[in-house]
């Protein structure tokens, strides 16, 4: 009895300690499976991150980039594109200081190109450059570098203006260019270019520029007053106020041919006009016909212009004959027309001032 009642306190006791074991083994077991499926949970996160595909690779590189500050515009947009410039390249007649809107004191370059022999259509370029380093590169005009226009002769003139009445002074260029084809093929002619200006950057205004052209003689001695006139013109309906910019002697000889036009005229016409005070005019019309060389003239013309027009009477073109000279002040040319011409009875050849003549080419 005593042994079996030893056996049982000591089967009661392992029991009672079993128990008890497996109670804190219980209780401690999801402590034990959280730390191990942490540590499975880090293995697989740090295994995936090894493994991020390429296409989210690129995702996250094109986040990281939009949050970058924008990058300056390429050349075809403006904005700086090489570092330095060569001397020996920039045209000094055409590059000037000055104080343009909100780039402040800066300096316009022109800058011829490189060589006619590396490449015969390379354009000529534009700067603005502030304590000698490049600020800005002028967009050009035309594919690689050209100018659509032909070979590159010379700058003309630039000016500043504004040229869409947003109180902005805009760059307005006159360069020179040669086609090398047809009859005016070897004649340097005028092409206007207009830049705007849109803040930080300018932008060419094709448009505007095409419109302008269109108004100027292949040969033509364009200044900048007259493309000033011309975008004048082309802002509204209204006559001009300011005529003086047709100051010069106006003409067409003969055995010119205008680029396009044909016949060509029979005698040489020229108008020389001087004006002042805006729209008070002064000067005198001469006709020379080709085949005989006979000549007639109006001399000490004088009028005011009004609505683009000049009426001035006549009473002797030379060969006794009379008439009313209408002369017409059109974008880039002056016509003349006579109106009520009448021949002197004594005059047997018919010759005199009648007609009509345009004016094309400036001097």
């Amino acid at each position: 009895m005593n042994i079996l009642g030893i056996a049982a306190s000591i089967m009661l006791f392992a029991g009672c300690g079993r128990t008890d074991i497996q109670e804190r083994a219980e209780q401690e077991a999801p402590k034990e499976q959280d730390a191990v499926l942490q540590l499975y949970q880090n293995a697989e996160a740090e295994a995936l991150l090894e493994e991020v595909p390429q296409e989210k690779s690129e995702l996250l590189e094109q986040s990281e980039a939009s949050e970058q500050p924008e990058q300056p515009l390429d050349e075809s947009a403006g904005g700086q594109v090489q570092e330095n410039l060569d001397a020996d390249r920039i045209i000094a007649e055409q590059s000037f200081q000055v104080t343009l809107n909100d780039w402040g004191e800066v300096e316009f370059v022109s800058y011829e190109p490189d060589s006619l022999e590396k490449s015969p259509q390379e354009d000529v370029s534009f700067y603005l450059l502030k304590d000698e380093k490049i600020l800005y590169q002028f967009p050009y005009i035309g594919e690689e570098h050209s100018s659509g226009n032909g070979f590159y002769w010379d700058v003309k003139f630039v000016m500043f203006t504004d040229t869409n009445a947003d109180g902005k002074e805009d760059v307005v260029i006159g360069a020179e260019y040669m086609t090398g084809a047809g009859p005016q093929g070897a004649v340097p002619h005028t092409v206007v270019r207009i830049y705007e200006d849109c803040g930080d950057y300018f932008t060419y205004n094709e448009e505007l520029s095409d419109t302008i052209n269109g108004y100027l003689p292949w040969e033509s001695n364009v200044l900048a007053k007259d493309v000033k006139r011309l975008i004048q013109l082309t802002d509204g309906d209204e006559p001009l106020k300011d005529y003086e910019s047709y100051t010069g002697k106006w003409r067409v000889d003969v055995g010119y041919i205008a680029a396009y036009e044909n016949p060509e005229p029979q005698s040489r016409n020229e108008l020389t006009c001087y004006i002042q005070n805006g729209n008070e005019f002064s000067g005198s019309f001469f006709t020379e016909q080709g085949m005989t060389e006979r000549i007639a003239s109006v001399e000490d013309i004088a009028g005011t212009i009004q609505n683009d027009e000049l009426f001035y009477e006549f009473t002797d073109d030379g060969w006794g004959g009379t008439g009313t000279l209408h002369i017409m002040f059109l974008p880039n040319q002056i016509n003349v027309e006579v109106l009520d011409y009448r021949m002197a009875e004594e005059n047997v050849s018919g010759y005199g001032i009648s007609g009509s003549y345009e004016l094309t080419i400036r001097e």
